[in-house]
Order: structure tokens, then C-alpha cells, then sequence
């Protein structure tokens, strides 16, 4: 992949983290200014071309004066999912002029390990979540090359949304923005879809 092509699959990859940001309230005592959220969120998908963005970091560093930043927390499950989410857009400040492929991988893995890390929460909790039956279900009728990895639901969905939308950029010309597209169109559609499947499940767990 070119510098354009990574910043667009590290877009997707922040893109399945964003509904855990979007539709869950944070903690008050953070005092993070859901609008500032917002402006992170539209300006991290106004331009994938690699290069720095100071619109972007105008609105990372809006939302970096919340108190929840300068201070220590413990947070749970999804609060975890959200600090997750926040910290890979700092990832993806920081890569911007260079995207190399270690930078691009170290977010797009972190998508991969916080799907795992929740298949590894729903396995021990003794709850029992809204959806699991279908969970099940999608991995016995998934595609062999994906059940051959032996994960859970959601780590088995993020590979298949991911691949779907490594083809898309592939495919397309080195440049080319392909969410303007849409294909493109249709894969953030996508990413949404499981993206708030992290939140259906994430919001079952209750919250002190």
C-alpha cells in the first residue's frame, strides 16, 4: 500500500472502534465535551491522503484539554473500548507525513486485539448477552479461510470487515480516495454495522 492507501485502512480500522466513542456516554468525572468528540470524528474522515492535517490535530488537541487526561483512571470494559478508540486516533496524529507500514499496522492490530479481548470477556462473564445465539451461528456457517483461525465472533468479524476493505483499497489506484466511492461507501456502512454490534454488547454490562 501506498501513504494514501494506509491512511484508509487505518481509517477503517479507527471507523469499527467509532460507535463505542459516538453512542456511549463517557464518565462525567472525565469531563470530555461530546462535542469535541464529534469534531475529532468528522475531521479524522474529512482527508485520507497521509499528510499532517491541522484541522485534525486542532480538534485531537480540543479534545486532549478534558481533565480525563491528566489524570489517572480505571475504567471498565467500555470505558476501555473508548480510551482504545481515543488512543489510536493519537497513533494515527502521530503517523501522518510518514504512515509507514509498522504505524499503520500498530493501529489496524489494535482493532484485530480489542475484538479478541472482548471475545475473551464475553467467554468468562456468566452473563448471558442479547445476540449470542446468532454470535454462534455466524461462526459455524462462516467461510473456511476465516473459522480456520479458531477465534470468536467478534475477532472473526473484524477480519472479515478488515479484508473486505484491504480488497477495496487494493484495488483501487494508489491515491484514489476510495470512501468518495461507492464501494467505499458501502464499507463504512459495514464498519458501522459491526461497530455498533461493540456497542450492543459493551452496553450490556453494567456500569457503577
Amino acid at each position: 500500500m501506498g501513504q494514501a492507501q494506509r491512511h484508509q485502512a487505518v481509517f477503517f480500522a479507527l471507523r469499527r472502534l467509532q460507535a463505542p466513542l459516538s453512542d456511549i456516554t463517557m464518565p462525567e468525572e472525565w469531563d470530555v465535551d461530546p462535542s469535541a468528540v464529534e469534531a475529532l470524528l468528522r475531521q479524522g474522515a474529512a482527508r485520507l491522503d497521509g499528510e499532517p492535517n491541522d484541522a485534525f490535530q486542532q480538534a485531537l488537541d480540543r479534545l486532549g484539554e478534558a481533565p480525563l487526561f491528566a489524570s489517572e483512571v480505571d475504567p471498565q470494559i467500555a470505558e476501555y473500548f473508548q480510551l482504545e478508540a481515543i488512543s489510536g486516533w493519537m497513533l494515527l496524529s502521530e503517523a501522518l507525513g510518514e504512515m509507514s507500514e509498522a504505524q499503520t499496522d500498530t493501529i489496524v492490530v489494535r482493532a484485530r486485539e480489542l475484538a479478541d479481548y472482548l471475545d475473551g470477556y464475553l467467554h468468562e462473564t456468566l452473563m448471558v448477552v442479547l445476540g449470542e445465539e446468532d454470535r454462534e451461528r455466524y461462526l459455524v456457517d462462516v467461510a473456511e479461510p476465516l473459522r480456520a483461525y479458531g477465534l470468536g465472533y467478534f475477532a472473526t468479524r473484524n477480519l472479515e470487515v478488515e479484508g473486505r476493505c484491504h480488497e477495496a483499497i487494493l484495488t483501487a489506484a494508489d491515491g484514489t480516495n476510495v470512501l468518495a466511492s461507492a464501494t467505499g461507501r458501502e464499507l463504512v456502512a459495514l464498519c458501522d454495522d459491526y461497530s455498533r454490534e461493540l456497542v450492543a454488547v459493551l452496553s450490556a454490562f453494567p456500569r457503577d
